[in-house]
């Protein structure tokens, strides 16, 4: 693993990622404004259940959005401090992990504290049929 180059380290460049990916080395809370509907990824490069749950979340998009419809923006969780105080991440981010599904720049989802890939599949299939960002209603796993 080379984490000098995550785009190799995490397969970016490979499918089921290839095309619809952005990766941070660092990030604010902002990042989330710039997603339209897609997966944020809070990855921990030292965390062996942040590349279990990484290699999960590639399984699920590659079952369940074979045609790329979702964006996923990776960041690396050294990087990106300011983001774990958004309203919504709260308390249910550490480094083990975990995702957030956003539409609109709107948290919909969030895989919750810890460990949790089982959401991967329930989540990324309500945001693909998922209309609209409903504020404030997040839905959580594992908290």
């Amino acid at each position: 693993m080379d984490v000098q180059d995550p785009a190799s380290s995490l397969g970016l460049n490979e499918p089921p990622l290839v095309g619809r990916t952005r990766f941070f080395p660092e990030a604010d809370r902002s990042v989330l404004a710039g997603i339209r509907c897609g997966v944020l990824f809070v990855m921990a490069f030292w965390s062996g259940p942040a590349w279990q749950a990484f290699a999960e979340l590639k399984r699920v998009l590659a079952r369940f959005d074979p045609n790329g419809l979702l964006e996923v923006v990776v960041v690396d969780t050294d990087g990106c401090p300011g983001l774990y105080e958004h309203p919504a991440l709260v308390g249910r981010m550490l480094g083990a992990g975990e995702a957030v599904w956003v539409r609109d720049g709107q948290v919909v989802c969030t895989s919750g504290l810890g460990f949790n890939p089982k959401c991967f599949e329930p989540f990324t299939r309500h945001l693909l049929t998922q209309k609209h960002a409903q504020p404030g209603a997040v839905a959580d796993c594992g908290v």
